[in-house]
């Protein structure tokens, strides 16, 4: 099967896969604690997948000289900030945090939308003037710029998945191993600046609610009841599932005692009701997905096509790393949702647009063979 074939299978696998899951983890919540219809989430995830498959199939059709064009990375630049700027003015704050905005009734979060932006911006950047010293500055200053725009929201694992994928880009501009090393080293020493200077000025940054994401060392700690909570009940939850599970709609802990487990819990409640045997399915659909990306980069003959699917499959599988770590306890809980998995239409969508993207360079390579061909 062609590589894009593939990538768009896979795409639908997860979709349905996506929709099963939701309806069965959501179903209670919907009732017991929104007072709506049962299937309220369903089919609000339905018309999200709707949305992003029109989103991927316009995506795919994009002409790449737009790229090539100047507005286009201004477009791209000033769009991913003034999404940031605006979401620290008027957003919607919920959690201890600002992370919404609400635009003629419709409530999203833009940090999703920036992921893909900085993808297309910085692969923009290098296609258009190339790898010099210059374009590094350049595009390493807008990465911090943005990291610490969402850092302010704050959205930690936003920002852990934002650096991710500009490091991965940096690796496939050609940048030099040495010079990264030396970022790297600078980007940290600036970090603990950073921190150390809100240590001091503005203390109460540190609140007792961030702190207690720490509360994964030891969830079973007397004080620490309170602020290990979900991540306890996630535990009953994957430890009631064992091998085969309860069976679909079978799970204890979505009934009011996960929190959120058609969100960021999603997988504690799929290891519940479908055991191993689920939660390993589920992985292997995001993997095949995001090797699948990997291979299109790999087989591109087109540098701006290499650094988006490279930054696509990037944010894929830390995105998947966090939640995965997170409900496991191996890492802090972050408030990431799980790809392509989880509820959420600001997710689904941008993601859908990202595999429309992919799919364009995966065509791209295929017309690029067919020429080979003929000429030879």
């Amino acid at each position: 099967m062609r590589a894009g074939r593939l990538l768009f299978v896979t795409y639908l696998l997860l979709a349905v896969w996506s929709l099963l899951l939701v309806y069965s983890t959501s179903y209670g919540v919907a009732i017991m604690r929104y007072k709506v219809d049962p299937s309220y989430f369903f089919n609000r995830q339905l018309l999200f997948y709707g949305l992003g498959l029109l989103g991927l199939l316009v995506c795919s059709r994009i002409n790449v000289k737009l790229f090539y064009q100047r507005v286009t990375l201004r477009i791209l630049s000033l769009g991913l900030l003034a999404l940031l700027v605006l979401v620290l003015v008027t957003g919607n704050a919920a959690n201890n945090a600002q992370r919404w905005l609400s635009i003629f009734g419709v409530t999203f979060q833009p940090t999703e939308t920036v992921k893909l932006l900085l993808i297309l911006a910085i692969a923009t950047v290098f296609l258009r003037k190339g790898c010099g010293v210059r374009v590094q500055h350049w595009v390493l200053g807008f990465l911090f710029l943005t990291i610490a725009l969402v850092f302010l929201q704050p959205d930690l694992g936003t920002a852990v998945i934002l650096g991710v994928i500009g490091v991965a880009l940096f690796l496939t501009s050609g940048v030099g191993l040495s010079r990264l090393v030396r970022v790297f080293i600078w980007a940290f020493g600036l970090i603990i600046l950073v921190a150390t200077l809100i240590y001091f000025f503005h203390p109460d940054f540190f609140s007792t609610a961030k702190l207690g994401r720490f509360a994964f060392l030891d969830p079973f700690n007397l004080e620490n009841l309170d602020a290990s909570y979900q991540l306890r009940n996630g535990y009953y939850a994957i430890g009631s599932g064992g091998i085969f599970g309860t069976g679909l709609g079978g799970s204890i802990q979505k009934l009011g005692y996960l929190p959120e487990p058609h969100t960021d819990f999603i997988m504690t409640v799929i290891a519940e009701e479908l055991g191993v045997f689920g939660v390993i399915w589920t992985i292997f659909l995001l993997m095949l997905l995001s090797f699948t990306t990997l291979y299109i980069a790999v087989c591109s003959h087109f540098i701006f096509d290499s650094m988006v699917c490279i930054g696509v499959a990037a944010w894929i599988s830390v995105q998947m790393f966090l939640n995965l770590g997170g409900v496991s306890g191996i890492i802090p809980l972050t408030g990431v949702p799980l790809p392509f998995i989880s509820y959420g239409g600001s997710s689904v969508v941008m993601l859908s647009c990202a595999v429309g993207f992919v799919m364009a360079a995966a065509r791209r390579n295929l017309l690029a063979k067919s020429r080979e061909v003929v000429y030879l």
